[in-house]
């Protein structure tokens, strides 16, 4: 056995190694490839996109050119023209020179190429003090924005320049709340033209605004190629797509075009162009981290490769192992076999087989020898906080676990393989001495106890058996250990674990007084009537007192047997068979309602699987034999002459009395009383009128004791006596 273990390590490790092999020369070459393919793919992406920079930042540039040079040479040669001229001399708001005014708003608004890149214009004459934009002409003072617009042309003061671009992006515009006249917008981006009088004194101010809009279309069509874009105007920026391209570039002490490292990694490639004639500088680039970016497809695709064939590899080896599965199946098999066989067995034993010859067969076919005297150990694991009264709790532990993983060392002291029956887990112990099973029963506790503790965190409560000495016994060993892990969970419900000897309670006096007789006979009686809630009270309280008396054992037994013959003789009283009550499964219910010994389930189990069927049948049974009743009632009443009781009549018709007057008087309206005194009243009318007996002598047929009682009875029902009753018919007849 050893050699085989051994050659079945060095096969796993060769195959393991085989497997390993085969990857290595797989992945290696996979690798290479895409490290080869990864520099080379950037290498290319590099060089083409040098080219594609060079040739699109050509193309920005002339495009962005024709609109900012058009702009700015456009307004250059308006504010020379004779119509602007105008404008300047002008020493008040020329509100009546409508012609004029027209033709100098048109050349503002720019020509037909230009218009749709201007926002809006601002003329103001400073000179003179007033204003013309989009929204009319105001003078100067009356500005609803007259402290910012100060502030504004202050700052241009302070250029030298005649034409600038200027960038108040930051600044709000007042339109964005009314639009109305009597404002000067001096925020976005603008064409700033001014011109002095003398030193220090703007003649007039001419800022156009530029549509953003509609320049950046340009942009986005390139930013989606992947290449931003920057203009500056000194330090104006009127277009930036990337703020950090831009300030990669802004913050390097080079202007020249080339390579910029980011700050945060990113890595550009920039090309710089000098627009004289609008005094632009144009800022094109790309991130190269792109290409390596896009590269490292190669790389995924070669990792890609590499898993593909490791699956590959990885089924192979499965589908081989699933091949050779029926052979480690079977190996698995054999192996436990005789566990399973083992288990069936002890299981079969608690269940109560009761063939010695077949146990001897069976301790033979197993190669298991017979032992002098044996005990068992009943196992429930407790829950750490248990406060309800069920003593076989739920908890969060697996039975199967804790057997499955159960140390040899433990298996090694036990007679047979362990099993777990209902909820509980059995051990069985086995000696030839009654001294030593005593050491080994405790020894497997402590041991068992301490293993689930420590691997399962959880404490159990322990029941065991006396000493038995046969196999034979199994069951009621069983039934032994239930009945002290029902009791001693009760007295020792805390965490601490729970052992409890069936023979301590051997030794306890028997409890006396714990079966009330009248109580049975009144249970019996609910049943009878089929009076349900009644019934399921009186068991609850006769098997409270069996609970609370402390009866245990045989003693239990006897009185839980007692009680379900009392119930069991109820149908036959009625001629029901019970195998038309209860199925084949229900025929052990005698055996199983002694090994039920919460309270709960007891009552439960006596109640839904007893009570409840045998008053079903009664029911359905007394639904078609009603009438007969009433007919068989009657028919007994007359052969009695009256003279019948209802408890006698109840009797001889196997019926209980109750019963019995409940049917009279559904059926008929009447009583059993009044049927039986109507047969007295008729059989003493008929002797009265056809005989010549005595009142007397009638009264002594009828069975009355006294003549009196017969004459008072007879008035009562009549109104009159006897005597006068003859008398009244006789006289009746002779007429």
């Amino acid at each position: 056995m050893i050699k085989k273990i051994g050659f079945h390590i060095k096969n796993k490790g060769y195959e393991e190694r085989l497997f390993m092999q085969f990857m290595l020369l797989v992945t290696f070459p996979l690798i290479v490839m895409g490290v080869v393919s990864y520099y080379i793919y950037i290498s290319g992406e590099a060089l083409r996109n040098k080219l594609t920079l060079d040739s699109y930042s050509e193309n920005i540039v002339h495009e962005y050119e024709n609109i900012f040079s058009g702009i700015r040479e456009y307004y250059l040669d308006g504010t020379s023209s004779s119509v602007f001229t105008w404008l300047v001399r002008q020493t008040k708001v020329p509100y009546s020179d409508y012609s004029e005014v027209h033709q100098a708003q048109t050349m503002l608004c720019g020509n037909y190429f230009m218009s749709k890149y201007i926002s809006m214009y601002n003329f103001i004459n400073m000179k003179e003090g007033w204003v013309l934009n989009n929204y009319g002409m105001y003078p100067y003072d009356q500005l609803k924005n007259k402290t910012d617009t100060d502030a504004f042309i202050e700052l241009q003061k302070e250029n030298l320049s005649s034409i600038y671009w200027l960038n108040r992006s930051e600044f709000p515009s007042p339109y964005e709340t009314a639009k109305e006249s009597g404002l000067v917008d001096t925020s976005g981006k603008m064409l700033v033209i001014k011109s002095e009088y003398s030193s220090g004194n703007i003649e007039y101010l001419l800022f156009i605004k530029l549509n953003m809009e509609e320049i950046n279309h340009i942009s986005e069509s390139y930013q989606k190629l992947g290449y931003d874009i920057t203009v500056l105007s000194g330090e104006s920026m009127l277009i930036e797509t990337d703020t950090e391209l831009t300030s990669t570039y802004l913050n390097s002490e080079s202007a020249k075009s080339g390579f910029y490292q980011a700050p945060k990694g990113k890595n550009y490639n920039i090309i710089v162009s000098e627009a004289a004639s609008s005094g632009l500088t144009y800022i094109i680039g790309y991130d190269t981290n792109q290409e390596k970016r896009d590269g490292k497809i190669f790389l995924y695709a070669a990792i890609l490769l590499i898993i593909a064939f490791g699956i590959l590899f990885l089924a192979l080896r499965i589908m081989a192992k699933y091949f050779s599965k029926p052979f480690v199946m079977l190996q698995k098999f054999v192996t436990d076999q005789n566990i399973q066989i083992r288990e069936l067995f002890v299981t079969n034993l608690i269940q109560g087989d009761p063939d010695f010859g077949k146990i001897d067969a069976d301790l033979r076919r197993y190669n298991m020898q017979p032992c002098h005297c044996y005990r068992m150990i009943g196992v429930i694991c407790k829950e750490k906080e248990h406060t309800s009264n069920d003593p076989f709790p739920r908890n969060n532990t697996n039975n199967r676990d804790i057997l499955k993983s159960l140390p040899e060392f433990i298996r090694y002291s036990l007679y047979i393989t362990p099993v777990i029956y209902e909820k509980v887990i059995v051990f069985i112990i086995g000696d030839e001495s009654e001294e030593t099973i005593d050491y080994k029963t405790a020894l497997v506790y402590k041991q068992v106890k301490d293993y689930v503790a420590e691997s399962f965190n959880c404490q159990i409560a322990s029941g065991i058996s006396m000493i038995f000495h046969e196999l034979l016994h199994i069951s009621g060993a069983y039934n032994e250990c239930l009945e002290v892990l029902h009791t001693g969970s009760n007295l020792s419900n805390n965490l601490s674990s729970t052992l409890v000897l069936y023979d301590d309670y051997s030794s306890m006096s028997s409890a006396v007084d714990v079966y009330d007789i009248i109580m049975e006979d009144a249970f019996c009686q609910a049943i009878e009537e089929c009076n349900k809630e009644e019934a399921i009270q009186l068991l609850e309280f006769i098997l409270q007192r069996l609970e609370v008396k402390g009866v245990f054992g045989i003693e239990r037994n006897f009185y839980i047997t007692r009680l379900m013959m009392a119930i069991l003789s109820i149908p036959r009283k009625s001629s029901i068979l019970l195998s038309n009550i209860f199925d084949e499964s229900q025929n052990n219910f005698m055996n199983r309602v002694t090994q039920i010994f919460n309270l709960k389930d007891l009552l439960l189990y006596i109640e839904e699987g007893v009570i409840l069927p045998i008053i079903s049948a009664l029911e359905e049974y007394r639904k078609s034999e009603v009438s007969d009743i009433g007919m068989q009632v009657i028919q007994l009443v007359k052969e009695n002459k009256g003279n019948i009781t209802l408890n006698e009549c109840a009797e001889m018709l196997n019926y209980h009395p109750n019963y019995i007057s409940r049917v009279l008087k559904k059926e008929n309206g009447i009583t059993f009383t009044d049927i039986a005194n109507a047969e007295k009243i008729k059989m003493a009318k008929y002797m009265l009128l056809t005989t010549g007996h005595s009142v007397a002598e009638i009264s002594e047929k009828l069975q009355y004791n006294n003549v009196q009682n017969f004459i008072r009875f007879f008035k009562n029902q009549l109104g009159t006596t006897p005597s006068v009753f003859r008398k009244e018919h006789q006289n009746s007849n002779m007429l």
